[in-house]
């Protein structure tokens, strides 16, 4: 037999409407491999799209690492201009931080103010929403989380209290007032609790000291930061310390990363007994099938023939149920957010919320990778699940198989 010939057989064992048992039990083998694949591929997606945006947008705007103590400004500005020139650092800038609370009418709101140099104020106006206004003293961005609970747009003015000791040891908080020249719309965690202006007049709304308290740096590749972090401590006095973004969203981080792998290992198992349904259907269509395996060997099929044939069969079940299902997969995470959206409009409940969850939307990254692995590790067991079947039809007994089909 030709490998036409081969292949002609084996596409009539799953598609002949007339052996109603065969070609039932390939075409379940089939959807049970689209189901697995689909569900996989969109599940992997969304895992990834979590990933990617914890990735682009909350590390992106974090420092990677971040060094805090006890400086003047001078200090500090020369610890700036000496990381600006190492290897692998992309951005250092100083920064005041402070706690602080913001008060409107009868709403008060904490948050942490962050004073940042001219260059790099400008990542964060990338994510302020339409309507945003030209900046100049004393205003601020404020995160779309802080701005909704305190009602302000904008133009808004707010008061912020900063704590600060007296000499006498009571505490008599410091107010100042800023303008809201826009909000901020990152859709992370960060529009909860997160007001961004310019150093100086942070540190001058907060501080009757100096204007900087930490050096940030942004690192070409993050994940370095807790190793050359450790290195830079080792070449500093002991009045300063250094954080990386392991500390504050590594945890994050890793559980979705972890999260992801354990999803990808419970639904591959799916694949797995959808393979295994293919070992199944294979073995009762074989069964099904032996006059037909008999007729063939007495016209001249070799057992090598036979192999093949449901070699092949076990193939084109892998090739179209693992095809079909990447297909309805890309679709289904493509489709993903908006039916989420439409989901939440239905029943008035917003699903992902940044007070609980890193993100406010379901992001979804289709990578060509898991597509090409899908294909692959699919298609490869179901090749492989058919071998069984196929050594069982080449065992058959021409003589049994005859006398079956008598009867």
């Amino acid at each position: 037999m030709t490998f036409r010939d081969r292949l002609a057989f084996s596409v009539r064992q799953i598609a002949d409407p007339g052996r109603g048992l065969s070609s039932f039990l390939s075409r379940l083998s089939i959807l049970g491999l689209i189901v697995a694949v689909t569900i996989l591929l969109t599940v992997m997606s969304v895992m990834n799209g979590f990933e990617r945006e914890m990735h682009d947008r909350i590390l992106k705007l974090v420092p990677h690492i971040t060094q805090r103590g006890f400086a003047n400004d001078d200090e500090w500005r020369s610890f700036r201009d000496q990381y600006a020139q190492m290897s692998g650092v992309t951005r250092a800038t100083v920064f005041y931080e402070q706690e602080a609370l913001l008060v409107r009418g009868r709403d008060v709101q904490a948050a942490s103010i962050l004073g940042v140099e001219q260059s790099a104020l400008s990542q964060w106006m990338e994510w302020a929403e339409p309507g945003a206004i030209s900046f100049g003293q004393n205003d601020v961005l404020i995160g779309k989380g802080l701005a909704g609970r305190l009602k302000v747009s904008p133009d808004s003015r707010l008061r912020l209290l900063f704590p600060e000791q007296s000499l006498g040891g009571s505490s008599s908080p410091r107010v100042g007032v800023v303008r809201v020249a826009g909000v901020l719309n990152t859709r992370t965690e960060l529009d909860e609790g997160l007001i961004i202006g310019l150093i100086d007049d942070v540190a001058g709304l907060a501080s009757r000291g100096g204007s900087v308290n930490g050096v940030a740096l942004q690192l070409t590749d993050l994940f370095e930061a807790p190793e050359m972090r450790w290195s830079l401590l080792q070449t500093l006095p002991g009045n300063f310390y250094l954080t990386d973004w392991t500390a504050s969203h590594g945890n994050l981080y890793e559980a979705i990363r972890l999260s992801s792998d354990l999803i990808t290992l419970l639904l591959t198992t799916i694949i797995a007994v959808a393979v295994f349904n293919v070992v199944s259907s294979l073995v009762l269509v074989i069964m099904d099938r032996r006059p037909a395996i008999a007729m063939l060997q007495v016209v001249g099929a070799t057992r090598a023939d036979i192999t093949w044939i449901y070699t092949l069969q076990g193939a084109l079940i892998g090739f179209v149920g693992t095809g079909i299902g990447l297909v309805l997969g890309a679709i289904l995470a493509a489709s993903t957010p908006w039916l989420v959206q439409q989901l939440e409009g239905v029943v008035g409940i917003q699903f992902l919320n940044t007070d609980v969850y890193p993100l406010a939307f379901l992001p979804v990254d289709i990578r060509s990778s898991d597509v090409i692995t899908l294909w692959a590790v699919s298609l490869s067991l179901s090749i492989g699940a058919a071998a069984i079947p196929a050594w069982r039809a080449n065992r058959l007994s021409i003589t049994q198989a005859l006398a079956t089909a008598r009867h």
